[in-house]
């Protein structure tokens, strides 16, 4: 090979038919196998001029230098593909988040010993786990030798998950269930600057003839919606409406509920239940909406029960109560 020039292909003569012969370059006509062997695309065997037969030919592919290398210097088999280097890679991730859920679980810093066992992974493991989350911030430790505790990292990044929630999709799941289980409509309200909107709904299986508009403002007075706005959120309560209605409001918020019957609409009754987001601040309403004398509006009846149970599904889907001391959604 002269200076500067590149690697040669490999080059095959195979005797065929006739007496002429073809040449092949390795990797481009050859079809390789899955055991690391490329073989010449021929059906049968062939005759050649004295009319022997000439066997299939098949050909070792060569192993890259980088694989070669990295086999000889780990004293590992290499396989040939990524798949195992791949495996181990994500295996480790998934080992290292072991820890990490150790210590979400121990409520504060733990020494080593506890967290490997929590792990159940042996210390001298664990200690090198450890040291890895420590570079990158996710971990942090009091000291040479002392406890380990979350890092600013891990901070960041749930304080990055939870600002990406939206809440129509936290609540969807929620919704779904209380209509199921139900059979009521049930509509999410979120606080547009001056009032509720409505920014999605279910519909449920009686047919009620009010139609429930996406974009539709409800008032902060006559509606089951805009009562709980008044009773959660400070800037709604220091409305007119707000000021009217301070009776309406203290009892809304001690029961976590509003309840309206023919107020925004002659013959339709609503109850109405907050949705906490992570800081524990009103983020939406869930309501729901039916006929009067068909709806069942006590306040401590079935329906109210699960749509209690959809307001709380949705604020922990928003990430309330990971706060330690944030009372529960009522």
């Amino acid at each position: 090979m002269g200076r500067g020039a590149g690697p040669r292909s490999l080059r095959l003569a195979v005797p065929l038919q006739g007496g002429r012969g073809r040449r092949l370059s390795h990797g481009r006509q050859g079809r390789p196998h899955g055991d690391g062997v490329a073989t010449l695309p021929t059906r049968a065997p062939t005759a050649g001029r004295e009319g022997r037969a000439v066997p299939r030919l098949t050909v070792p592919r060569a192993r890259p230098l980088s694989a070669a290398m990295r086999s000889a210097g780990t004293g590992q088999e290499d396989t040939g593909t990524e798949a195992g280097s791949e495996q181990r890679s994500i295996q480790s991730v998934v080992i290292g988040f072991r820890l990490i859920a150790a210590l979400e679980a121990a409520g504060g810093p733990a020494p080593l010993k506890e967290l490997a066992a929590a792990a159940g992974m042996p210390p001298s493991r664990a200690h090198a786990y450890l040291a890895s989350l420590r570079a990158v911030g996710l971990v942090t430790q009091d000291g040479e030798g002392g406890r380990y505790d979350l890092g600013p990292r891990a901070l960041s990044l749930g304080l990055a998950a939870l600002g990406r929630l939206e809440v129509r999709d936290a609540a969807l799941d929620a919704m779904r269930r209380f209509r199921d289980e139900t059979g009521e409509s049930v509509h999410l309200s979120v606080w547009s600057g001056q009032s509720p909107v409505i920014v999605a709904r279910l519909d449920g299986r009686r047919n009620v003839s009010l139609a429930i508009r996406l974009g539709f403002a409800l008032p902060l007075d006559r509606s089951a919606s805009g009562r709980i706005f008044l009773a959660f959120l400070p800037e709604a309560e220091a409305t007119k409406a707000g000021r009217n209605l301070r009776q309406e409001i203290e009892a809304a918020r001690r029961s976590g509920i509003a309840i309206t019957d023919g107020l925004l609409n002659a013959g339709f009754a609503a109850i109405s239940v907050p949705v906490f987001n992570h800081a524990g601040d009103l983020a939406a309403a869930l309501t729901t909406l039916g006929a009067a004398g068909h709806l069942d509006i006590a306040p401590e009846g079935r329906t109210a029960a699960q749509l209690r149970l959809a307001g709380q599904a949705a604020s922990a889907a928003l990430g309330y109560g990971l706060v330690r001391g944030q009372p529960a959604a009522r």
